[in-house]
């Protein structure tokens, strides 16, 4: 005796559901990989605003040592400009000194007297004209000098501004804040395919 064995009958709505499964499986599939992609997508945004904050930094805390470094400079050309205004000063005064010697000298050997007439208006204007010499010589390396120390301190101003900027620079702070807005997005989106597969 034979037996023959029935398979049922596939409906349509079987299939229908079937293929509706399949489809649904596969957009959770590739809402998946939306949302890792996007989650890599905000960590490599952190760290590329971390990494921009930590040479953003590290630009001012150069900028500032070496404003601190020609502050320093600036204040050894200062001190230079005077000692060699001072040096200059004294290498003047002797010249007048030897120029008066030398016109004393000159006037002795005439037989000339050195305390009336042209030869002591000649030797007072040797002393008149020597010292404003050596006078304008100090004053000028003190406007040299004083230069010099308006450049130190605009370098040094500099320089506290420039550390200042790099004390508010924070790259911990500018990392996290990327990671928080990147991991915002990726929560919105996955919201958002979420409901739109729930047939919300």
């Amino acid at each position: 005796m034979c037996t023959t064995a029935f398979l049922p009958a596939v409906s349509g709505a079987t299939q229908t559901v079937g293929a509706s499964m399949a489809a649904s499986s596969t957009a959770s599939m590739w809402s998946s990989i939306g949302n890792g992609m996007q989650l890599a997508g905000a960590v490599t945004g952190a760290f590329s605003s971390y990494n921009s904050s930590k040479a953003i930094k590290g630009a001012y805390e150069y900028q500032a040592s070496v404003n601190r470094n020609n502050s320093q400079v600036a204040e050894w050309q200062a001190k230079d400009a005077l000692a060699r205004g001072q040096k200059n000063e004294q290498t003047q005064r002797l010249k007048t000194a030897a120029l008066k010697s030398t016109q004393r000298a000159s006037f002795a050997a005439r037989g000339m007297a050195l305390d009336e007439g042209s030869p002591l208006s000649i030797l007072e204007d040797t002393d008149f004209l020597g010292e404003m010499d050596a006078l304008t010589i100090r004053d000028n390396a003190a406007k040299e000098a004083w230069g010099y120390k308006m450049q130190a301190l605009n370098y040094n101003s500099d320089a506290g501004m420039l550390s200042a900027r790099a004390e508010a620079e924070s790259p911990m702070m500018a990392g996290a804040t990327g990671l928080l807005t990147g991991a915002g997005s990726v929560a919105a989106s996955w919201y958002k395919r979420s409901t739109k597969t729930a047939g919300y």
